[in-house]
């Protein structure tokens, strides 16, 4: 039975096996006053989700403001959270406390804004028009190209806390009729994909006049140097490999942004 201050958890496309890992986990840590309860997704504030791009997309699909703990047997950058197999019980406890610690100050600060709601209703003072919401601003407006859903996913979580728009496509053909109908700042591009490769992209993209200096980076698990230099001959600015880590794709990143916003200038 879920108290008022229990934190729901969905999960997707766990096997059986790892499932039970948190279940022990949630007995366990109702001696120290964390509460954790099983529900379903429109009513969890956690989801747990299989390292895999079916199951990914289904908890996508359903998310609204729920924090995403990932479990992968590999070094997973997918989610808010991972947790790599084998599913050790310090680990599970481990990402349970973070995402606690989450949850309580995403709970307090929307109680910080109801009450703040509430005494402008109650109060009499005249009317004022409130000012409009003014939505984020972004200095750039990114295409991210990646037949794998996961890929997609990582690089939005990626750009998510940063001044850059980002707009996907999952092909090549895809990636083409976007480039044609917008301008973007700077380009993404998995280089295995089932139509157009990334190559042969990144050679129309460059036959355009106003994408000849465009920034490509090129997303491949390839590690050939051969490969990198094919990418360079097509047009590419720098080569990423997947699966992407963190510090090498914010310094990318970064180095990147730097050149846009100098470029901006001239």
């Amino acid at each position: 039975m879920s108290g008022l201050n229990s934190i729901g958890v969905c999960f997707f496309g766990l096997p059986a096996k790892d499932i039970a890992v948190f279940e022990r986990v949630i007995e366990f840590i109702k001696k120290k006053g964390k509460n954790f309860h099983q529900c379903p997704a429109k009513t969890a504030a956690l989801f747990i989700v299989n390292d895999d791009a079916e199951s990914l997309d289904r908890a996508q699909q359903q998310k609204k403001s729920q924090l995403i703990i990932t479990v992968s047997d590999n070094d997973c950058l997918v989610g808010d959270y991972k947790i790599k197999r084998p599913l050790l019980i310090t680990r599970v406890m481990r990402a349970f406390e973070e995402c606690s610690k989450q949850c309580k100050a995403s709970h307090s600060e929307n109680n910080k804004i109801a009450e703040e709601t509430n005494s402008t209703t109650n109060d009499t003072s005249p009317l004022v028009e409130p000012q409009a919401i003014q939505e984020k601003q972004y200095d750039f407006h990114a295409l991210v190209v990646d037949d794998s859903a996961a890929i997609r996913k990582q690089l939005e979580i990626e750009l998510r806390e940063t001044a850059i728009k980002a707009d996907y496509a999952c092909c090549g053909k895809e990636a083409l009729e976007k480039i044609n109908n917008t301008q973007y700042d700077l380009i993404f591009l998995d280089i295995i994909m089932p139509d157009i490769d990334g190559y042969e992209v990144c050679k129309r993209l460059r036959k355009k006049a106003h994408y000849k200096k465009t920034p490509v980076i090129m997303l491949s698990g390839k590690t050939e140097p051969l490969d990198e230099v094919e990418g360079i001959l097509a047009g590419a600015s720098t080569y990423l490999l997947k699966p992407v880590k963190h510090n090498d794709f914010q310094k990318t990143l970064d180095r990147i942004s730097r050149w846009l916003a100098e470029y901006a200038k001239r």
